[in-house]
């Protein structure tokens, strides 16, 4: 039967022989957050499992695949990050947009300010579809997810 990461991380600071203190400070981590890993009330990140792996020789794949959960909170913290970063671009591309075409209000007509409003409202339709992209993507992961 597999063991929890919880169940795990604890298995191999106890044969260390190792407080969660000390376990905590060879990743660069609090004894609180060493014990909230082991009650599984936080996971570690990759890196740190990463780390773990190389420093009691366990392989990340026994590490990973002996907690569902753990897996799946990793996908979600990825999924989230790449939600973050389009919503970024979506912000950019929109607020760029906007502010050049209301600058364009302000000026005189000329040539540079109707490629100034053209390249405004580029900019403004490249968020819009960047954003009705990311919806999409993200009411897809949560239909598979089961999530509403």
């Amino acid at each position: 039967m597999t063991m929890s990461i919880g169940n795990q991380i604890s298995a191999i600071r106890n044969e260390q022989q190792l407080t969660q203190e000390q376990f905590g400070e060879l990743f660069h981590v609090t004894r609180q957050t060493v014990s909230n890993w082991e009650n599984e009330k936080s996971y570690p990140d990759l890196q740190i499992l990463i780390a773990m792996s190389n420093q009691f020789d366990v392989s990340l794949d026994t590490l990973l695949k002996g907690d569902s959960k753990m897996v799946e909170a990793i996908d979600k913290e990825r999924v989230l990050g790449k939600i973050k970063h389009e919503k970024s671009l979506v912000d950019f591309f929109t607020g760029a947009g906007t502010g050049l075409v209301a600058s364009c209000f302000l000026s005189s007509a000329s040539t540079i300010r109707t490629v100034v409003m053209i390249v405004g409202f580029a900019m403004i339709g490249i968020g819009w579809y960047k954003r009705a992209k990311s919806d999409k993507e993200v009411f897809k992961y949560m239909e598979e997810h089961g999530q509403e």
